[in-house]
């Protein structure tokens, strides 16, 4: 049986110890690996309210059937949601893929020959994330994703596990995932917070699940401050196998490097 709590300190501190346990269960080092913003932007819409199979399959006849991101720019919005259908919500993502990739092109040319790391360089986080949240549709998380996954910037985007896992530990106390993306940013150690990210996704998915997580065999139980804990510890009653929610980018963009 866990042993008991320990007093609850919300700090830089406490996070570190935190991640620095996470990284050790997880045990799978995040290395990072440009891709371009485009891709990351169109990927991580795709992946909204989907399965990870399913959301790779639309992305893929996506490729398919557009052979350069501005021939997409110029498609018609009923032949790319045909397209994506797969992914589920196809008229939504086709709406805000369409809009973002528009803003895009007219805000810097060319999206197939521009490098976007150069054209983003000068630009701080918080200025990266005011432009790409000006499009219609695209979120935080989507942006902070694009920070993450193209720039190689130190942030931790939040999705629905990120989101569950934090507030579940205590590090932070927020209603909303944008409101979790903001708490944490001060409290992450440097050069720490896409390791964070993707470990927190991983922990999410195999242990600190939506429901009936595995708290009897949770590495952070002493460190948790979720008021269920203690009694679905004591029950020692495993939950489900893990199950796709939001995908873990890192992996799906992976086979188009």
């Amino acid at each position: 049986m866990p042993q008991p709590a320990q007093p609850h300190r919300t700090s830089k501190q406490q996070t570190a110890v935190i991640a620095r346990r996470l990284k050790a269960f997880i045990g799978k080092p995040y290395l990072f690996h440009p891709v371009s913003v485009v891709e990351t932007l169109v990927a991580t819409i795709l992946s909204q309210n989907t399965s990870d199979r399913n959301s790779e399959r639309a992305y893929r006849q996506l490729r398919v059937t557009w052979e350069s991101w501005d021939q997409l720019a110029q498609a018609d919005q009923g032949e790319l949601a045909a397209a994506i259908r797969v992914g589920g919500l196809a008229e939504q993502k086709s709406r805000t893929i369409l809009n973002a990739l528009r803003a895009l092109r007219q805000r810097h040319g060319n999206l197939d020959s521009i490098t976007f790391s150069d054209t983003f360089a000068d630009l701080d986080d918080d200025a990266v994330l005011a432009e790409l949240t000006s499009i219609p549709g695209v979120g935080l998380k989507t942006a902070s994703c694009v920070l993450m996954f193209a720039l190689g910037r130190d942030v931790c985007a939040v999705d629905t596990h990120v989101h569950r896992v934090a507030n579940r530990l205590g590090i932070v106390h927020a209603r909303t995932a944008d409101a979790t993306f903001h708490a944490l940013r001060p409290l992450l150690p440097k050069n720490a917070a896409v390791q964070f990210h993707v470990d927190l996704i991983r922990f999410g998915r195999w242990v600190c699940k939506a429901q009936r997580p595995h708290c009897f065999h949770c590495p952070l139980y002493q460190l948790c401050q979720w008021p269920e804990r203690e009694a679905i510890a004591a029950a020692a009653q495993p939950g489900p196998n893990p199950v796709s929610g939001d995908i873990l980018l890192s992996d799906i963009l992976r086979p188009h490097h």
